[in-house]
């Protein structure tokens, strides 16, 4: 069983977590411990690259989904960007892609968050 990774970095005062391995069952909640922290804050933007992310069940949508009401119902954004193949098929079959904000490059997701409303 792989095991997520989570590495928290500031980019230019964006805070962003990668993640490195499988985003399951098992995984999601550490994951969701580590989003709602950023999220609490009065302005909640966050970046999330999924560039290093091999797999995703329910579980690691689900996560994620919570964590872009939570950041919308705060003013905020939650920026994903760095989709593998197959787990861009995940995004559209459920058509999360609808829903969700992702983009095709670090660039373009950090400009979105700098747009956003303080």
């Amino acid at each position: 069983m792989l095991r997520l990774t989570l590495t928290e970095l500031n980019l230019d005062g964006t805070p962003s977590v990668a993640l490195v391995g499988e985003l399951n069952v098992n995984t999601a909640p550490d994951l969701r411990r580590r989003l709602m922290k950023h999220l609490d804050r009065n302005h909640p933007k966050l970046l999330l690259d999924l560039t290093e992310l091999s797999f995703m069940d329910t579980s690691g949508l689900a996560t994620l989904i919570e964590a872009h009401l939570k950041a919308e119902k705060n003013g905020g954004m939650l920026a994903l960007f760095g989709l593998a193949a197959r787990i861009a098929e995940v995004f559209a079959v459920t058509r999360v892609t609808e829903l969700l904000h992702v983009f095709d490059s670090e660039q373009e997701a950090l400009a979105a968050l700098r747009e956003t409303a303080e």
